[in-house]
């Protein structure tokens, strides 16, 4: 039979990328402090200081995958701090670690609307240099409502500023398609190659723009936009970016094998881009379930999850034949009041993975998820024999990990 254990750990392969439960304006923690003066991009999209509280949509069960309907609803984050001194405070713990964090040649990203940016540039100016500033990047958008006292609050602010003046950063990196317009100011040509150009005198100088020539962002950005409501990216995850975004953020910071991190990682965005570029990442959030959230976007190869585990009631039942057997679930009665009534059994579990439990935590052996391609979740394995207990790893459709070791009756 199943019993429930407590285990914070959970690795899978060699467990070189992080994720971590905890506050990412707090002092380093043992976990954080060997990737001091390592990282070569931090991105931190933290609350903006707006009094809202937040919500998370999760489908629910075989049927909730297969047909993308409205899913349960359950809290995200408060974006509460009773003062705007314990905000502040939040906000220069986070660019403080960021500091400590970055290499020589890193780079900070820092994401802030109307209500923060300001404050964010100050502490920013103070804590790395007003000389190490190097972009205040607009983000315009066009959804959302529309004001009607004042001109509508259509953008987010991302500062980026360097750790040292050996920054890394290369335009190159990130050429935009170019968009067909004609410039009636200037004159069009042709030269002796046969390349199309634009041409304008002024000041005494010739100026010509090739049409084929490469052009890059500045830094106001209007050509991404937020998304939508049934985008197949949507985790669910309140106030979720678009990879596209943070793509082009970190693609001119960062080369193959660099270090990511994230401390206020939400659904986990800013990590699934770096993982597209094949990077290192770390990401902290406070949050249990925007921990699970971002582990169940990602490759799951060589990540180590070290995030607190739910213990209460819930039961799982199954049956193991043994070492190198057969692990069968058939029963996992986890309940909320958010559930909706369901006949199936197993509706409640979201994924699972099966693996031991040793000293170092629970060592990850297969893992098995719901998704949109395949909503029905298999629910039995072949367990390879291993040094630990057996045992199974859960995630329940509210996003609450439990973890269960197997016990011969």
């Amino acid at each position: 039979m199943f019993e429930p254990v407590s285990v914070a750990r959970e690795i899978t392969g060699v467990g070189r990328n992080l994720l971590l439960c905890g506050d990412g304006a707090a002092p380093l923690c043992p976990q954080l402090q060997p990737y001091a003066a390592q990282a070569q991009c931090v991105y931190i999209d933290p609350p903006f200081m707006t009094g809202d509280s937040f919500t998370r949509r999760r489908r629910f069960g075989q049927s909730g995958w297969k047909t993308g309907r409205p899913s349960p609803e359950y809290p995200a984050y408060a974006d509460r701090y009773g003062t705007r001194e314990a905000y502040l405070a939040f906000l220069r713990g986070l660019i403080e670690n960021a500091h400590r964090l970055l290499n020589r040649t890193g780079v900070l990203a820092l994401h802030l609307d109307w209500h923060t940016s300001a404050y964010g540039r100050l502490i920013c100016d103070e804590v790395f240099g007003e000389e190490l500033f190097l972009n205040e990047i607009i983000w315009a958008y066009e959804s959302g409502g529309r004001a009607k006292k004042y001109f509508s609050r259509k953008h987010d602010t991302i500062l980026l500023y360097a750790r040292t003046k050996d920054y890394r950063f290369d335009l190159r990196r990130v050429p935009l398609e170019r968009t067909e317009h004609r410039k009636n100011h200037m004159r069009r040509s042709v030269d002796e190659n046969g390349r199309a150009y634009s041409e304008i005198k002024t000041g005494g100088k010739v100026y010509r723009y090739y049409d084929d020539a490469p052009v890059y962002p500045g830094d106001v950005w209007t050509d991404i936009s937020h998304l939508q409501q049934r985008d197949p990216e949507r985790t669910g995850y309140a106030t979720q970016k678009p990879q596209k975004l943070l793509d082009r953020i970190l693609r001119p910071v960062v080369n193959n094998g660099d270090l990511v991190i994230d401390l206020c990682c939400g659904s986990g965005t800013a990590l699934a881009a770096a993982q597209m570029l094949n990077c290192r990442f770390v990401g902290v959030d406070s949050s249990p379930e925007a921990i699970l959230t971002t582990a169940s976007r990602l490759d799951n190869a060589d990540l180590t999850i070290d995030c607190p585990c739910t213990l209460d009631e819930t039961r799982l039942e199954g049956m193991y034949t043994g070492p190198g057997g057969m692990l069968l679930l058939t029963g996992f009665d986890a309940a909320h009041p958010s559930f909706p009534r369901t006949e199936q059994a197993m509706d409640a579990l979201e994924s699972w993975s099966a693996g031991h439990i040793t000293d170092s935590g629970f060592i990850v052996d297969q893992t098995f998820r719901r998704t949109t391609r395949q909503p029905e979740l298999p629910l039995f394995c072949l367990l390879a024999e291993g040094r630990g207990k057996p045992g199974v790893s859960t995630v329940d459709a509210a996003g609450r990990r439990r973890v269960f070791k197997w016990v011969e009756e």
